[in-house]
C-alpha cells in the first residue's frame, strides 16, 4: 500500500508544533527535512510512514505521543479536509466528505460511520496496525474522532462506550481515560466510539455555506485532477483543465496525447463521451469553483473560462444548472456577483 507524502508532512508539523525536533526523525527515515515531502508529490510506501510513527515515539520518548498528535492544532494546517470540517454543516457531512475525500491522502477512509437506531459508531481501521509504530495511528485517528465529535458538541453523557483490541490493556491507561473517558474497554475486537446519533444532524455554529461550497469544490476538483490518467476521459479532463482559458479543439487535444484525431474520437466514444462534453464538464467544475470562492467578478470568471462574453457564460451556466451563476452563488449563501 502506497499514501501521500502530505501524511508524512502533518506528521513532521506536529513534532515542530509540540516542540519537539522534526528533522531528527524524518533523517531517521532517510528523509533530509519535511521541505522534500510534496503535498502533491509521489505517493511513498506505507512502510516509510510506519517509520517516521516509530521515529516520533523514539524522538519524544513518549509511547503514547499518537493520543497527543490526534489533536495537535497541527493537523489543521495542511490538506483539503480542514477547510471542509471547518465549514460544514453537521456531523453527517463532516463524515460523509472524510469518507469521500480521504482517498487525496489513504487508499481508504480509516473512519466509518454505522448507525442502529438512537445510536452511532465511529469505526476506527488504521491505515498502519501493529507495525514498528505498534499502536501510534489508531491512538492518532481515535483521538481525532473523538475530537470530531466534541466539535459537534457531545458532552461525556454522549459518549457511550469506546473500544480498542489492545491485548493486554496499555501502560498509559490512565491518559486514554483522559481522552476518551471512563467508558472505556480493551481486549475488544475492534476500535470503535458509540455516541448519541442525535449528534450527526445537530446544525454546526460554525458552518459557512460559502466557505463549505468553495472547500467542496476544490476537494472535488482534486479528486477529478488525482483521477486522471486511470482512463481517457480522465486524461482529457486534467489537460483541458490546465489549458484554461484556452479551449482546446479535438486536433489539439489529439495531438497532445500522441494520437490521430480519428483514433482519440473512437476512444471517447467507447467510453460513451466526447471531447465537446469533457470540455463543458471542465467548464462547470471550474465555474462552480470560481463562483464558491466568490472572488472574482462574472466578467473575470467568464473570461478566465475562455467564453466570449459574460452573457454566453450566463447561458451556458442556466444550462448545466437551471440558474444564473449568480442565483446559484445565492442559493448556497453566498452574495450575488457582478
Amino acid at each position: 500500500m502506497r499514501i501521500s507524502p502530505l501524511n508524512l508532512k502533518i506528521l513532521a508539523y506536529v513534532l515542530e508544533v509540540e516542540g519537539f525536533n522534526s528533522e531528527a526523525a524524518l533523517q531517521r527515515c532517510g528523509i533530509e527535512s519535511a521541505d522534500d515531502l510534496q503535498e502533491e508529490g509521489a505517493w511513498v510506501p506505507l512502510e516509510l510512514f510506519d517509520r517516521l510513527m516509530a521515529a516520533v515515539i523514539e524522538e519524544t520518548g513518549d509511547a503514547a505521543f499518537g493520543l497527543v498528535a490526534g489533536k495537535s492544532i497541527a493537523l489543521m494546517r495542511y490538506g483539503v479536509l480542514t477547510p471542509l470540517v471547518l465549514a460544514t454543516p453537521c456531523l453527517r457531512q463532516m463524515l460523509d466528505d472524510i469518507r469521500r475525500f480521504a482517498v487525496l491522502a489513504l487508499e481508504r477512509s480509516e473512519v466509518e460511520l454505522a448507525e442502529s437506531g438512537a445510536t452511532a459508531r465511529l469505526v476506527v481501521q488504521p491505515a498502519v496496525q501493529n507495525g514498528l509504530s505498534r499502536h501510534f495511528r489508531l491512538e492518532q485517528v481515535a483521538t481525532s474522532s473523538i475530537q470530531m465529535l466534541r466539535f459537534a458538541g457531545a458532552s461525556h453523557a454522549d459518549i457511550h462506550h469506546v473500544t480498542f483490541p489492545h491485548t493486554p490493556s496499555p501502560e498509559h491507561e490512565q491518559r486514554y481515560a483522559a481522552t476518551f473517558g471512563q467508558r472505556l474497554s480493551f481486549g475488544q475486537k475492534e476500535c470503535a466510539i458509540t455516541f448519541n446519533a442525535s449528534l450527526l444532524d445537530t446544525k454546526l455554529p460554525t458552518h459557512d455555506p460559502v466557505a463549505y461550497v468553495a472547500a467542496k469544490t476544490r476537494a472535488d476538483s482534486l479528486l477529478a485532477a488525482m483521477k486522471a490518467g486511470s482512463d481517457m476521459a480522465n486524461t482529457v479532463r486534467a489537460w483541458l483543465l490546465s489549458a484554461f482559458p484556452k479551449q482546446p479543439t479535438v486536433a489539439e487535444t489529439a495531438e497532445h496525447l500522441g494520437l490521430s484525431e480519428r483514433s482519440f474520437r473512437r476512444h471517447l466514444s467507447l467510453l460513451d463521451t466526447t471531447h465537446a462534453e469533457l470540455s463543458q464538464e471542465c467548464q462547470r467544475l471550474t465555474a462552480q469553483r470560481l463562483l464558491a470562492e466568490g472572488k472574482l467578478p462574472l466578467k473575470q470568471i467568464a473570461d478566465a473560462l475562455g467564453f466570449s462574453s459574460v452573457h454566453s457564460f450566463h447561458r451556458a451556466f442556466r444550462r448545466w444548472s437551471g440558474l444564473t451563476p449568480s442565483d446559484w452563488r445565492e442559493s448556497r449563501g453566498g452574495k450575488p456577483t457582478r
